[in-house]
């Protein structure tokens, strides 16, 4: 469902504006060039002939009435009256072509065909005059008052004709101002509908184009990051809609990361609490080992060595005599002595002592000569460490951590040798053990189901260090602890 934001369908309106616009100035276009095209043929046929035939018209009433004339002067000399009337019949019938090829109009091909039928009787009346001589009286009367009516037809034909064209041309003058008035009323049509586009134009850069550069600018930003930023809701109905729904967007999406915070910090203090708890763990198991130990120790020890001593106070007052007895005694401190050995090899498993009285070097040190003689692998230390006062904690969780990779070694590498470095890396503490096993597969060293890999990672972790383990088919495994001096070193 469209949500209801404020603005207006403006570049709808403004299309349809454009549309109408553009249509509009294509037809005034149109008009202009038919108004234009007529008004030039106006002024063309002005300019050339500005009524068509007038001339010719003109010419031939100045021929009749001097035909006329010629007609009615003296008939002594009839042969040159005779040429006479046969050149001005001549230049008649001249102007009388010349203007049937002008002729464009029914009323005037009427007039004309009238004239023509007019002018051939009044020739006709002429020649039977001309013919018969003299008529009698009676008939000369008659033939001389039709030709005179026939040349007062013709006479009234012309002068009406002349005056036609005169009104052609006073016409065609109304038409040519009549097209240039609409040319010029066109020309201010596109004029008004260009200042009319161009008005839309700025509003439509008012309207559409500034909001939308807003909501780019909107979306740059977030483009860089910043998700507090939010677009204006303005505009055309359009760019509202479409700044809402991104404005709609990075509130869920600042939702989703207040979330996604919320989780990861619980998830943080779950995890923090999680490696307290560890640590707790293995303080309080490093605690009870080491109460156990000394327990073991001195308590267990203590009353084996008790034993030893009454069983020897016992063997100096036996006499000679007894030696079955003796033997049984000496079968007893044999077995004290090795009881002795297996209550001090348990206590220094679950603690040893040199750990806490001579530091982390020779604890590693005696760690790997037991562990060479116990398992026949060749273990070798370098530390250039040395006695150097290292934060028990720390100490401890360095050892359990190489206890642990020799019991892998022991359970999984198949190896020969083994060699361990504890060593200065610039301000780090860095415990390094290799073997020359088969070596550790990547699968391997990153899978969660090893307790004892998640229990060397936890414990580095636990000391704000780094563990790593790699290997390699048939070149062994390396695994490296790297812990801070600030973090490790006490002074």
């Amino acid at each position: 469902m469209m949500p209801r934001v404020q603005g207006v369908r403006t570049a709808r309106k403004l299309l349809v504006g454009l549309g109408i616009g553009l249509a509009s100035i294509t037809i005034c276009s149109v008009l202009a060039l038919l108004n234009l095209s007529q008004l030039n043929g106006v002024v063309r046929h002005l300019a050339f002939d500005p009524v068509p035939g007038s001339a010719a018209i003109a010419s031939m009433a100045r021929d009749f009435n001097q035909y006329r004339v010629v007609e009615a002067s003296d008939r002594s000399a009839l042969e040159s009256q005779a040429a006479s009337l046969t050149r001005k019949a001549a230049d008649i019938e001249r102007d009388l072509n010349a203007y049937d090829v002008t002729i464009t109009q029914h009323d005037d091909r009427q007039r004309f065909t009238e004239l023509v039928a007019l002018w051939s009787g009044y020739r006709v009346l002429q020649g039977e005059m001309a013919l018969h001589g003299e008529p009698p009286a009676p008939r000369s009367a008659a033939l001389r008052l039709r030709r005179e009516e026939t040349a007062d037809h013709i006479n009234a034909l012309l002068t009406t004709m002349i005056d036609w064209n005169r009104l052609e041309g006073v016409h065609s003058i109304a038409s040519a101002d009549s097209a240039t008035r609409a040319a010029s009323a066109t020309v201010l049509s596109m004029l008004v509908a260009a200042l009319v586009l161009s008005a839309l134009a700025l509003y439509f850069n008012r309207t559409v184009e500034r909001p939308m550069s807003a909501l780019a600018e909107t979306a740059r930003s977030v483009a860089l990051g910043n998700l507090d930023v939010r677009a204006a809701v303005d505009g055309p109905l359009e760019v509202a809609l479409v700044a809402h729904e991104l404005n709609e967007m990075l509130e869920a999406r600042a939702r989703a990361d207040a979330n996604a915070r919320l989780l990861s910090a619980a998830l943080e203090e779950s995890r923090a609490q999680l490696q307290r708890l560890t640590a707790a763990l293995l303080q309080g198991r490093e605690e009870e080992r080491t109460r156990v130990a000394r327990e073991i120790h001195d308590v267990l020890g203590q009353t084996l060595t008790a034993f030893k001593m009454d069983i020897g106070w016992i063997g100096r007052r036996l006499t000679d005599d007894a030696p079955a007895l003796r033997a049984k005694l000496a079968s007893m401190v044999t077995l004290i002595d090795d009881a002795v050995v297996v209550v001090r090899r348990m206590a220094s498993d679950l603690r040893p002592g040199i750990l806490d009285d001579l530091g982390l070097a020779p604890a590693l040190e005696w760690q790997a000569q037991e562990f060479e003689q116990r398992t026949g692998i060749h273990c070798g230390l370098r530390a250039t460490v040395g006695y150097a006062v290292i934060d028990p904690v720390v100490s401890t969780a360095m050892f359990r951590i190489f206890q642990e990779a020799l019991t892998n070694v022991v359970r999984h590498s198949c190896a020969s040798h083994v060699m361990a470095t504890l060593d200065h890396l610039g301000t780090d503490l860095v415990l390094e053990v290799r073997d020359d096993g088969v070596g550790i597969t990547r699968e391997d060293a990153s899978a969660t189901r090893s307790i004892g890999l998640v229990g060397m990672r936890e414990r580095a972790q636990l000391i704000g260090g780094t563990f790593t383990i790699a290997g390699s088919a048939g070149g062994g495994t390396t695994v490296r602890v790297q812990i801070p001096l600030r973090e490790a070193v006490s002074t």
